[in-house]
């Protein structure tokens, strides 16, 4: 069944942009999310590998080793500061302190751009503690420069007598990482803003797609609710009918109005009939009916099922042929197979017309079991064969007094064979008429 969507009815229209909202904003939540985790695992290990700069050279200077910054000029080691440079003006600098603050290296920043060194004055309750911080070279923002520094006391039994028992600071210039974690945070932003621009197709497309089963459920359900609703007008006003034209003859006796009294009883069958189908689908859509598969021994059980049909089919000139090739045992639900070919035995009956003939063909093999039940009606056009499974579907020419279907029956077959998981088929009886066949697992 297509569902045409020129238009939606405005509850429908509602839930498909409440379904899209909801569909955007998790894929928002979901971008946003994973941005973030993915920033902050990228400038994590930006600073773990500074740290991890910071805490070597840490090592190299309480051991007393002569590191990458020092060279050794006659018997005196002197401190290199590093060169300036276009995106590191300052790559790793040392500030040695003494106790009582005073820098004991202050002739390595004189003048030019290391002067800015000179504004840092010792905290000694930074010792040991890894931080980040922001020296100006000059008046402008664009003078900032960025550090990661760590507060070292030298031990005084260090070999290195130009750290023994001092503070030492080590500055690490972080420029060039921060440019590099910015680049990246606003490459992942641009990223993430294009993703959510996708996503917004994406989730009004998969909107659109959810929506179309519960379109499709809701047209089922309108239908449904509709065509019951007159399924059961018509007999109820039938009986009102009937009922209330009885009761403008009181003085009447029953056997004169024998036809009415048989109408409204027939319409009461009719209506008890559609009830329990009607009881029976939507105990299957809410999945309330359960299969009961027991040990069924084949040839009894068929024998009781349809052998009542020839004294029905008798009583409307009409034969009933059986043809019975069963043995053994199968497990399935008996209740409901026996309703099924009911339902086949209940429509052969009707379509075929006075003079026809029935014949019902039960086969069992080790696996399966089979039955083809044909009629001698006016058949079914291929064209409708797989719609008359849909509820209350029926051909024009069935759509009579006389054979008072009421189009629920097939689609009841047609469910029990699949919870069975069977086939249904509907073929063509040459030289008129039609068969089913169904084929039922005798699964163990």
């Amino acid at each position: 069944m297509k569902v045409k969507n020129k238009k939606i009815d405005p509850i429908q229209g509602k839930q498909q942009w409440g379904l899209f909202f909801k569909i955007l904003i998790s894929f928002a939540i979901l971008f946003l999310i994973l941005g973030g985790v993915i920033y902050f695992f990228f400038r994590q290990s930006i600073y773990q590998n500074i740290d991890s700069g910071l805490n070597g050279q840490k090592t190299q200077i309480k051991s007393a080793k002569r590191g990458p910054n020092f060279r050794q000029h006659g018997n005196r080691s002197q401190r290199i500061a590093a060169p300036p440079a276009n995106s590191a003006q300052f790559r790793t600098t040392t500030i040695i302190y003494n106790s009582k603050g005073r820098v004991l290296n202050a002739a390595e920043f004189a003048g030019g751009p290391l002067q800015i060194f000179t504004q840092l004055r010792l905290n000694k309750k930074d010792l040991n503690q890894k931080e980040t911080l922001t020296l100006y070279s000059g008046n402008s923002e664009n003078s900032a420069h960025y550090f990661r520094k760590l507060l070292v006391k030298v031990p005084k039994s260090s070999a290195d007598k130009q750290y023994a028992g001092h503070y030492v600071l080590l500055l690490v210039n972080i420029d060039s990482e921060l440019l590099a974690i910015n680049s990246f945070r606003k490459s992942l932003m641009i990223t993430l803003i294009a993703f959510w621009v996708l996503a917004i197709g994406v989730a009004y497309y998969l909107s659109r797609q959810n929506m179309k089963p519960i379109l499709r459920s809701w047209k089922r359900q309108q239908e449904f609710s509709s065509n019951a609703a007159h399924e059961l007008r018509t007999p109820l006003t039938i009986i009102q009918n009937q009922m209330e034209y009885l009761l403008t003859k009181p003085r009447d006796q029953i056997m004169n109005r024998i036809d009415e009294i048989g109408t409204t009883l027939d319409e009461v069958k009719h209506m008890r009939v559609l009830s329990e189908r009607l009881l029976m689908l939507a105990r299957s859509d809410s999945g309330m009916v359960q299969l009961n598969k027991q040990e069924v021994t084949l040839k009894p059980w068929l024998e009781k099922t349809v052998l009542p049909y020839e004294e029905i089919a008798g009583s409307q000139n009409k034969s009933f042929v059986i043809e019975d090739n069963v043995t053994g045992t199968g497990k399935f639900d008996a209740d409901l197979i026996k309703q099924l070919l009911v339902i086949l035995l209940d429509n052969a009956l009707k379509y075929t017309p006075s003079g026809g003939t029935i014949t019902c063909q039960a086969v069992s093999s080790k696996k399966d079991l089979t039955f083809r039940v044909y009629d001698t009606g006016t058949g079914i056009p291929d064209k409708e064969k797989d719609l008359v499974f849909e509820r209350f579907y029926r051909t024009d020419r069935s759509r009579n007094s006389e054979t008072g279907g009421n189009g629920l029956g097939l689609p009841i077959a047609k469910w029990i064979v699949t919870e069975h998981h069977g086939k249904i088929t509907i073929g063509d009886n040459y030289p008129a008429g039609s068969v089913f066949k169904v084929v039922i697992p005798l699964g163990k």
